[in-house]
């Protein structure tokens, strides 16, 4: 623990930002309890580390907007505003335990050298001229849309719009449409006698529209993965039944017959001028459907455990669902991209392989580049098994809730039940091998780990203790660091409830070493 709120240099770690010079996070520390409001802690906080984040001494830029309370912390957030405007994004956000300990500071302030700089902001275009332009960009979209009009218009606001190292004067409108119905917000620039599009995007997503999916797999829904596929000695995927398929409801969805949501963005292949999505498995689209269900789903249930996945998120997850022709999937962290192989049973056809899928990107989202060395790639491979097992654990019978992804190894008579692996092995640290290409073996070490934390404290406490306990790791991290990060989840959440229990979880998996004082 820290005794005071300055920073030692060595004693956190950062990710730099790209334009400023200076960190856009710092993370890595935790400073001593204090039982001041929030408020009180993170500006003294960010008095102590100005020269760190590039901030004038007094703050005198910064302005509270509010805290905000999750399950653990309270996250206390300021807006950056200068010559009496608000400027775009430009916010400082201290996140603290309940207990007052700050252990994370996000940055997105300009330096006062470089606003200094930028002394012409005056606004030159015509407020009426920005409208139309405003109107222009809605106008060039729904071309492809059915008509509509303009509901209503929130009064303009003028704002700065900051871009690399130069701010700019903008304008900011916010329309309400309906048919269908939207919120969009629209940055004009205003320091050109044209007015430019700064920014477009809608600030509500909540069409919805009937679909079909496999929820997780066919092999789940029946209860007997014999019945899907064909007698003798070489066995084939027959294609699935009726009963097989469950029809849902696709929600967030910002046009009509687009798979297009606030947290999944699917190629443009599917379109459909009926807004419904009703395939089978061996039709055009399906894969999509799948895709876009089962990654938008569990978002919301992360949500409703408390987490801001749409704030960790900074755009919509790409997916292609028919990505690649060999019996393979994968993340690029670069693309913010999601690929599915097609060959054998296609991945995306089971709902367990997207979600393991998907796993890497909430890490990547919570921990950039998340999984750099052979211990973080391996605890990657086996958070995305034990994400897949716990959310449709409830949908699978008691036989086939620790095998993942048995339709995808529907053909493979090496397992029985089949399965792509499991997260019940009975392994231990003991039996990881420091060797490239075991990630995937090495992974149901951590698996086996996390779902002995499912078993012992239920699906909510322990998605929470585990999903929590990676903001606090890095790109580099190892299986004692997780381990020690999930126990510091509990402290923060639950006054270090559980302890005693995840400790004994630890030792017998040979996690360690684990102290008593950590």
């Amino acid at each position: 623990m820290m005794r005071s709120l300055k920073l030692r240099k060595g004693s956190y770690r950062t990710v730099p930002g790209k334009y400023y010079g200076s960190p856009k996070e710092v993370w890595g520390f935790r400073t001593d309890p204090d039982r001041r409001a929030p408020r009180k802690i993170a500006e003294d906080f960010l008095k102590e580390n100005h020269k760190l984040f590039k901030l004038e001494k007094n703050l005198d830029t910064l302005h509270f907007r509010k805290t905000i309370r999750s399950l653990g912390a309270h996250h206390v957030i300021f807006q950056q505003r200068w010559r009496k405007l608000w400027i775009h994004r430009a916010y400082v956000t201290v996140h603290l335990g309940n207990e007052g300990s700050v252990y994370m500071a996000k940055n997105r302030a300009m330096p006062k050298k470089l606003l200094d700089k930028s002394k012409d902001v005056r606004f030159c275009v015509d407020v009426s001229a920005a409208r139309v332009r405003a109107i222009k960009a809605i106008r060039d979209e729904e071309r492809s849309l059915p008509k509509r009009r303009t509901e209503r218009r929130r009064r303009m606001e003028k704002r700065l719009f900051p871009l690399k190292k130069k701010i700019l004067p903008a304008y900011r409108f916010r329309f309400y449409l309906k048919n269908p119905r939207e919120e969009r917000i629209i940055y004009i620039k205003a320091s050109d006698r044209e007015p430019r599009l700064l920014q477009d995007y809608d600030n509500l997503a909540h069409l919805d529209a009937p679909a079909r999916v496999f929820d997780p797999n066919p092999v789940a829904t029946l209860g007997d993965h014999r019945l899907l596929v064909t007698a003798g000695k070489k066995k084939h995927p027959k294609l699935p039944p009726p009963d097989a398929y469950r029809d849902v409801t696709l929600t967030g969805l910002r046009k009509p017959g687009y798979l297009q949501g606030p947290y999944v963005k699917i190629n443009w292949r599917v379109k459909r001028n009926k807004n419904e999505f009703c395939f089978k498995s061996n039709q055009r689209g399906f894969k999509d459907v799948m895709a876009y269900y089962h990654i938008d789903t569990v978002v919301r249930y992360l949500e409703e455990l408390g987490f801001r996945v749409r704030a960790l998120f900074r755009k919509p997850l790409e997916v292609n669902a028919y990505g690649s022709p060999k019996d393979n999937s994968w993340y690029s962290s670069g693309l913010w991209l999601l690929t599915f192989g097609y060959g054998g049973v296609d991945d995306a056809e089971d709902g367990e392989m997207i979600l393991h899928e998907f796993g890497h990107a909430l890490q990547d989202a919570i921990c950039p580049d998340f999984g750099q060395s052979r211990e973080a790639a391996a605890m990657g491979e086996g958070f995305g098994d034990y994400l897949a097992a716990s959310f449709f654990a409830h949908k699978k019978v008691a036989e086939y809730r620790t095998s993942l992804m048995s339709w995808d190894a529907i053909a493979s008579d090496k397992h029985n039940p089949p399965r792509v692996r499991r997260v019940d092995e009975d392994r231990t640290y003991r039996r990881f091998r420091d060797r490239a290409n075991y990630e995937h073996t090495n992974g149901q070490i951590w698996s086996a780990t996390l779902w002995d934390i499912w078993e012992t404290l239920g699906r909510e406490k322990a998605d929470t203790l585990i999903i929590e306990s990676h903001f606090q790791l890095d790109a580099f991290t190892t299986f004692d660091r997780g381990a020690r990060a999930i126990l510091d989840a509990d402290q923060n959440l639950y006054g270090g409830r559980y302890r005693r229990r995840l400790l004994h979880i630890f030792r017998d998996r040979r996690i360690g070493p684990l102290t008593r004082r950590h």
